[in-house]
């Protein structure tokens, strides 16, 4: 009788590597659609869908040196992120849940990545592609404007000029200059910052490397946008006879200066880490017993069914409904007009009251606010969520009050519209910037509650 010898391996279910990094991304999928909807709405910059395409195609890159097989302190770290990021909508804010959704993707990633490969430029690409720059705006927009103009008021003093600042503005000879959102600087960060990361991970430069680099890019940064605000309030005041155009031009030639900086710095000396072929004994991890796969994958799907199952979601926020409204705006009486489906919806998490008016030929959006809040958005992000098109932003000085008020124009879905907001606390003092406002409320600078005042009314032909 012949003994049949057994020296086939025992069948083993085993995933391969690039699955594990899917069982993330589906279970994340709220957080996705969330994301997806702030970055077509209109309402942030879609820079995030550039960020996005650049780390899709160098992983696509990369996909034969991913490891075979996971490492297991990866994926836990991973389920524990998405855990955190899909359980917490009662206490986290969107953007600090995609956060987590992004650091939990790249935990998976960890796990089937190879010790050489550069995993820091990867990731700081995944958290470029959220939707962050108005929250950026709205959180350090302000305090950034403020360096830039005080700085720049020190380089036009040290030209001769005589500079005032307040706040923002910048006061040359009389003459008012707003360092608005688009001085802060940010939309710059962003584009040096994708800059740097897309071009460590297309060099393959090393965490150490790139690490390294990175407190020098903010300075970068900085400088740029303190030369190219200087410049601006010297054209803006008449000091440099320079053609109109060249308000845009000067801003786009330091832009592009200030990136062509970050890629030479980002490149120059860098040593690229060797590609690894994908089946060598370094990137070779031992198997994941059986049992342990399948509960990592029922944990995966019970988070990707958890958004179906009714738990818990962001409790609304504090409503004080009976507000005494004015009864008369610039002289003329307000009639009450009704809220869309939409400001209704928003209403309801809004910690205070919204109200809308018609006063003569004006329409006024009146939100009475009770505490610092993201949620007081500035009108030129809610106009552009709307479709339109914002131009020809300023200062003005309102006739009632003498107070300050940001104005612009928005087109482009119907009549022409000029818009006008401030805010106005309960001394009286009032401010034109959102992030202003929420500093100075925050820090005990103004006291509420706060009357937001936003006047629309039809340009004529």
């Amino acid at each position: 009788m012949s003994v049949l010898a057994l020296d086939r391996p025992a069948w083993r279910l085993q995933l391969p590597g690039w699955a594990w990094l899917l069982l993330p991304a589906l279970a994340l999928w709220p957080v996705w659609q969330r994301s997806l909807r702030r970055m077509s709405d209109g309402s942030d910059d879609p820079f995030g869908i550039v960020a996005l395409a650049t780390l899709l195609l160098v992983l696509w890159r990369e996909r034969d040196q991913l490891a075979v097989t996971p490492r297991l302190p990866g994926l836990l770290l991973a389920l524990l992120l998405s855990a955190a990021a899909l359980l917490s909508q009662a206490w986290l804010p969107p953007l600090l849940r995609a956060v987590l959704a992004v650091l939990a993707l790249f935990a998976a990633l960890l796990a089937v990545r190879v010790p050489v490969q550069a995993w820091l430029a990867w990731c700081g690409l995944g958290l470029l592609a959220l939707p962050l720059l108005s929250s950026l705006q709205f959180f350090i927009g302000y305090p950034l404007r403020v360096l830039t103009a005080e700085v720049s008021a020190w380089l036009l003093r040290a030209g001769g000029l005589e500079v005032g600042r307040q706040g923002s503005t910048l006061e040359v000879a009389g003459q008012l200059v707003m360092v608005d959102a688009p001085c802060s600087g940010i939309q710059m960060a962003w584009v040096a910052y994708f800059t740097a990361f897309a071009t460590a991970a297309w060099l393959r430069l090393a965490d150490r490397q790139l690490l390294r680099r990175l407190p020098l890019l903010g300075v970068l940064v900085l400088a740029g946008n303190i030369l190219r605000n200087s410049l601006l309030v010297l054209q803006e005041t008449g000091r440099l006879a320079w053609p109109a155009w060249m308000h845009e031009g000067t801003g786009l030639l330091v832009f592009v200066g200030v990136c062509a900086l970050v890629l030479r710095y980002t490149a120059a000396g860098a040593v690229p880490q060797r590609a690894v072929p994908r089946h060598t004994p370094a990137a070779a991890d031992r198997p994941l017993p059986p049992l342990l796969q399948g509960a990592l994958l029922l944990a995966f799907g019970l988070l990707a069914l958890s958004p179906l199952l009714g738990l818990p979601k962001s409790a609304p926020g504090p409503v004080e409904r009976f507000v005494e409204w004015p009864q008369q705006f610039a002289g003329q009486p307000l009639q009450p007009l009704a809220l869309s489906a939409v400001e209704q919806r928003f209403a309801a998490q809004f910690p205070g009251a919204i109200a809308r008016f018609r006063a003569g030929a004006q329409v006024l959006s009146l939100r009475h606010v009770t505490r610092p809040t993201r949620k007081l958005h500035p009108a030129a992000d809610c106009y552009r969520g709307l479709g339109y098109r914002i131009q020809a932003m300023s200062l003005q000085r309102r006739a009632q009050g003498g107070g300050l008020q940001r104005c612009f124009v928005a087109s482009g879905q119907g009549p022409a519209l000029r818009v006008c907001e401030y805010i106005e606390d309960a001394a009286g003092q009032s401010f034109t910037d959102t992030s202003a406002w929420y500093w100075a409320a925050l820090g005990g600078g103004s006291t509420g509650p706060w009357l937001a005042v936003t006047v629309a009314e039809v340009l004529s032909p």
